[in-house]
C-alpha cells in the first residue's frame, strides 16, 4: 500500500471513530475506494430528487386526497415507501430548501425567505459531498426565489434556473431535466428537479377556466398578501371569489404537475436507468386554516409544514419488481433527505448534519428510532415540535404577545394535535399533559439556537428580481 493510500485509510478511520466501530469498519472501504488505492470502487447508485413547491400532502390520493389526484407521484411508493408524516422545517421555500440541502434546521443555516439572504459558503451541501465522491451533479429549479444568488448552487456542476427570474412551467422544467440526463448516462449522477407547480397564482395550462359554483361562500380580495380573511392580492383571478373555485384550480395544477413527473420518470427509465428516487415538497398551502386562504409562510401549523415523502428504490429495469408498498408512520423531516442520499452513495454524512437516513428498506440506511426523536419547525415567532405522534406549536417566547410590529400569530395560544392515521389533518386543541414532553423538547432546542450567526446578506438585489418575486407573493 502506498503512503498516499495509507494516509487515506488513516484519515477515513479517524473520521469514522466518531461513529460506532461497526459503522467505521463498514464505511472505510467506501471512502478509500474512489481515492485510487488499488481497491475497486463500489457500483454507485444514481440519485434523483424531486421536490414540489407548495404541495399539500393531503391533496394526493395516497394521503387521503381525491381519487387518482397525484397518481404518478403516489406510484413511486408502489415499489418502495410512503412516509405518512413527513415535515418541512419551515412554511416557505428558501429556508426549507436550505434545510433539505444541508440537513440543518433554519436556525443553524440562517436562511430566511428575505430576498437579501443567501446560504453561507461554510454550509456543507449534499451536492458538494456527492460531487467530491465522483458524482455528476445537476439542479433544475423552476422557482425564481431559488435563483443562483441564493448560493444553493454549491456542489452542482450545472444549476439550471428559471430564466429571467420567472417561474418555469412543469413542461419546460421536465424538458430541461431530460436534456441534462440524456447527456449524463455514463456516470453516477445526482439530479435535483424542483417543480414550481402548483404554487400560485393557480393557472394550470390547457385546463378549463375556473368558475364559482352556486351556493359556495364568497371571499373578498385582500389589499395585500400576508393577512387572513380573504384572497391574497397576488392570487386573485378575475371573476373568482370562492374557496371551491381556487381549490379546483389548485388540484388541476397538481394534475398537470403529475403528468410531468410521470414523463420525467418514463424518460429516465427509457434510457435504461432506474435511479433511486425520492419525492417531497418544500411546504404546504392554507385553504382556510386559521382564516388564511391560498397562502403559506405565516405559521407552523400542519397545513403549512406537512409534506409528502415518497421513495422508489433503484432496480434493474429488466427485472420485474415484486416489492410491495410500505407505509412508515414514524415522523420524518426534510433534513433526513441529504443523509439518505449520502447513505445510498456510500458517503459518510458530516457531523454538521442534523438528520438521519430514512428507513427505506436498504441495509445501509440507519433505522430511525420509533420514539424519543423530536423534529422542529420554525417561522419567525412561531415554532413547532413533532414527536410522540403529536405536534405542539407556540410562540418562541412567552412575551411575544405584543410584538414590535403587527404579527397576527403572536396572539395565537399554544396548541397541539395528535398524529393519527395517514390521511386528513387532525384538529388542534389545547395541549394535554401527554404533550409536556414536547414542550420540554422545544425549550431545549430553542436554548441551543441562541446566539447563532445569521446568514450572509446581499447589499443590493436586482429590482427586476424583486418585481418577479412580488408577482408570486414573496416580497412583503
Amino acid at each position: 500500500m502506498t503512503f498516499r493510500c495509507a494516509r487515506a485509510v488513516a484519515a477515513a478511520a479517524s473520521w469514522a471513530v466518531r461513529w460506532t466501530v461497526l459503522w467505521a469498519m463498514s464505511w472505510t472501504v467506501l471512502w478509500v475506494g474512489p481515492m485510487g488505492c488499488g481497491v475497486d470502487a463500489p457500483t454507485r447508485t444514481d440519485l434523483l430528487l424531486i421536490t414540489v413547491d407548495t404541495l399539500r400532502a393531503d391533496r394526493l390520493t395516497c394521503y387521503g386526497g381525491p381519487p387518482d389526484l397525484g397518481r404518478a407521484m403516489c406510484d413511486l411508493a408502489e415499489e418502495g415507501t410512503r412516509f405518512a408524516w413527513a415535515f418541512s422545517t419551515a412554511p416557505s421555500t428558501t429556508p426549507s430548501v436550505a434545510s433539505l440541502l444541508t440537513s440543518l434546521y433554519p436556525a443553524f443555516h440562517g436562511v430566511s425567505q428575505g430576498v437579501h439572504v443567501y446560504l453561507s459558503d461554510r454550509a456543507i451541501t449534499v451536492a458538494e459531498l456527492l460531487r467530491d465522491a465522483g458524482y455528476a451533479t445537476a439542479a433544475v429549479v423552476s422557482n425564481p426565489i431559488l435563483e443562483s444568488g441564493r448560493n444553493f448552487t454549491q456542489g452542482f456542476d450545472v444549476y439550471d434556473e428559471a430564466p429571467q427570474w420567472r417561474d418555469r412551467d412543469a413542461v419546460a422544467t421536465t424538458d430541461a431535466a431530460l436534456a441534462w440526463i440524456r447527456q449524463n448516462t455514463a456516470t453516477p449522477f445526482f439530479l435535483w428537479v424542483h417543480y414550481q407547480d402548483p404554487h400560485g397564482p393557480y393557472s394550470p395550462p390547457g385546463g378549463e377556466p375556473g368558475r364559482d359554483f352556486p351556493g359556495e361562500s364568497r371571499l373578498r380580495v385582500l389589499d395585500g398578501d400576508y393577512t387572513p380573511g380573504g384572497i391574497p392580492s397576488y392570487q386573485a383571478l378575475p371573476g373568482l371569489f370562492t374557496l371551491g373555485a381556487y381549490q379546483r384550480l389548485y388540484d388541476a395544477e397538481i394534475r398537470h404537475l403529475d403528468s410531468q413527473v410521470a414523463r420525467l420518470l418514463e424518460g429516465i427509465d427509457s434510457l435504461g436507468l432506474h435511479p433511486a428516487t425520492l419525492l417531497s415538497a418544500d411546504h404546504g398551502e392554507a385553504f382556510g386554516e386559521d382564516g388564511y386562504y391560498f397562502a403559506h409562510g405565516h405559521s407552523t401549523r400542519l397545513d403549512q409544514v406537512r409534506v409528502p415523502m415518497l421513495w422508489r428504490p433503484p432496480r434493474d429495469p429488466s427485472v420485474i419488481s415484486t416489492a410491495s408498498p410500505r407505509v412508515v408512520k414514524t415522523p420524518v423531516s426534510v433534513i433526513d433527505i441529504a443523509p439518505t442520499l449520502l447513505s445510498l452513495a456510500g458517503v459518510v454524512q458530516p457531523e454538521s448534519f442534523q438528520g438521519r437516513p430514512l428507513p427505506i428498506g436498504d441495509e445501509r440506511a440507519e433505522p430511525l428510532p420509533t420514539s424519543k426523536r423530536h423534529l422542529f419547525v420554525e417561522h419567525k415567532r412561531r415554532v413547532s415540535v413533532v414527536g410522540a405522534n403529536a405536534i405542539y406549536e407556540r410562540n418562541r417566547r412567552p412575551d411575544e404577545g405584543a410584538p414590535e410590529r403587527p404579527y397576527p400569530f403572536a396572539m395565537v395560544p399554544e396548541r397541539a394535535a395528535n398524529l393519527r392515521g395517514t390521511g386528513r389533518l387532525p384538529r388542534y386543541g389545547p395541549p394535554r399533559p401527554r404533550h409536556h414532553e414536547l414542550l420540554l423538547a422545544l425549550d431545549s432546542y430553542l436554548a441551543t439556537t441562541k446566539g447563532l450567526p445569521e446568514a450572509p446578506r446581499h447589499d443590493v438585489v436586482s429590482e427586476e428580481l424583486k418585481d418577479r418575486l412580488e408577482e408570486l407573493g414573496y416580497v412583503e
